[in-house]
């Protein structure tokens, strides 16, 4: 019980202000390269994954019973980038924590950055609970010693915009969580 009280209020504090930017179920207006753009949201939503119901982007506000938050949208070589996943009141929220990816924009699209092979477990989270990665740029060390946090570090390029995805299930639909961001 101490740990449940203490992850929600580490949750709550670690996403203040940085929790719901877009959600896009296909019908949002696009950018004719693959991204959508969200309700006052300046910055396009890339759609990374073509096996979802939707995509979330951080940021904005959805309607799935998720928040979903990330700590800068710009970044340098060293610094890490920690976005947070909460089940608000989805009846659950299915993923596996290990199989994120992170895409780079191209001129053909946007490519997956490759980081090797991937575990499978699948993890449930009830309505208050959260799960937590951290993505190091360079050599960062994204120290991913607590239970709830996953991760890892990535050779980066600057002056290039990248975006962090990973796949859910919230109450049976696949969602795209998708988290952009900028390396200077």
């Amino acid at each position: 019980m101490k740990r449940r009280a203490f992850l929600a209020t580490t949750g709550l504090v670690a996403t203040t202000g940085c929790l719901g930017r877009a959600v896009s179920d296909g019908d949002g207006p696009t950018t004719g390269d693959g991204t959508t753009t969200q309700g006052g949201n300046e910055a396009p939503c890339p759609t990374l994954r073509d096996e979802v119901d939707a995509t979330v982007c951080t940021g904005g506000t959805n309607d799935r019973g998720v928040s979903f938050g990330q700590s800068d949208d710009r970044l340098t070589a060293g610094d890490l980038l920690e976005l947070t996943l909460v089940n608000e009141d989805a009846e659950s929220v299915g993923l596996n924590p290990y199989d994120w990816a992170v895409y780079r924009e191209t001129d053909d699209g946007w490519k997956r950055v490759e980081r090797g092979p991937v575990i499978e477990p699948w993890v449930v989270l009830e309505a208050g609970d959260r799960v937590r990665w951290r993505v190091g740029v360079g050599d960062a060390d994204p120290d991913t010693s607590p239970e709830d946090v996953y991760g890892g570090s990535l050779a980066l390029d600057s002056g290039r915009r990248y975006a962090f995805s990973v796949s859910v299930d919230v109450a049976g639909d696949r969602v795209s969580l998708v988290a952009p961001f900028t390396v200077e």
